[in-house]
């Protein structure tokens, strides 16, 4: 069942935070740097609540599990960039018990520590504080999938380092799952029909590869992976269908969620799509 709004209250409990309004009204200032625990936890309460955020994370779930359907339960599974452990738990929690998240910001690691001996799977996962476009603290051929998911690479700041880093992680035969923000087509769409011609301008004409978030192009996407050395490269489409990201969750809106999430992976794999969504990548690494 659909939780109701209540049970996440825990996440937001200290914070001065009229939550009432659409999520991007939220004074999240109050809830102090972007690094902060407080800000992991306002965050985790937004993505509990409203459907589209929590379609995000059940879509790249659903493919991760897809990926690992057939994997053994002792796997070594890393988690790129996983922050408060939305993925890693999860998997956890079906069995997996090797799993490595790596995420940069400390507070995101407590919140996912929490969550994670909540959830009784502590022994399970081990967090490490790094940066995903230098990986120093894992060897080569470490691991036997990795997953980087919620628009890591494209967030990472330099996506061919991060898909760099990933794959030389990666042990030869191993499988890489990891996403890229990519709705540009979209976005012209939307700009188009607003009538702000500045803006369908600027996303018409520029490769968005030089703003803190690139936005990466299937081609590229493609193209960074078998520059890392990655084989059986494909791409496809994520968040194709996904409502507005103002709408809260409820016993409504039940038959919604698993209608968009049945919906996404049925046309997902659909070329038709790409360019107005947001990308994945899946991709192998030739055993040696």
């Amino acid at each position: 069942m659909i939780q109701s709004e209540k049970d996440f209250a825990y996440l937001i409990e200290g914070l001065s935070i009229d939550t009432s309004n659409p999520w991007w009204e939220w004074d999240w200032k109050k809830a102090g740097a972007w690094t902060s625990y407080n800000w992991a936890r306002l965050e985790e309460y937004r993505d509990s609540v409203f459907i589209s955020y929590r379609l995000y994370n059940r879509i790249g779930l659903e493919h991760a599990k897809r990926m690992l359907f057939d994997a053994p339960r002792d796997a070594k599974l890393l988690d790129a960039g996983g922050g408060t452990g939305r993925k890693a738990i999860p998997l956890a929690q079906e069995g997996f018990a090797d799993i490595t998240i790596v995420d940069i910001a400390s507070e995101w690691l407590h919140l996912a520590e929490e969550k994670a001996n909540g959830a009784r799977v502590s022994e399970r996962i081990k967090l490490v504080e790094g940066d995903v476009l230098d990986m120093c603290d894992f060897p080569d051929n470490e691991f036997d999938y990795v997953l980087a998911l919620g628009g890591v690479v494209s967030y990472s700041g330099d996506p061919a380092t991060a898909i760099g880093e990933m794959a030389r992680v990666l042990k030869p035969g191993g499988e890489l799952l990891a996403d890229g923000i990519h709705s540009r087509f979209g976005d012209m769409r939307g700009a188009a029909r607003a009538g702000n011609l500045d803006r369908l301008e600027e996303l018409a004409y520029s490769t968005g590869e030089h703003r803190q978030v690139a936005v990466i192009l299937p081609e590229k996407l493609e193209a960074l992976a078998h520059q890392a050395g990655l084989s059986d490269v494909r791409v496809w489409s994520e968040f194709i269908f996904m409502p507005d990201d103002k709408i809260r969750i409820g016993s409504d809106t039940e038959r919604w969620e698993n209608v968009v999430l049945e919906v996404e992976m049925r046309h997902y794999d659909d070329a038709r799509f790409l360019g107005v969504a947001n990308l994945i990548l899946h991709a192998s690494k030739h055993a040696a």
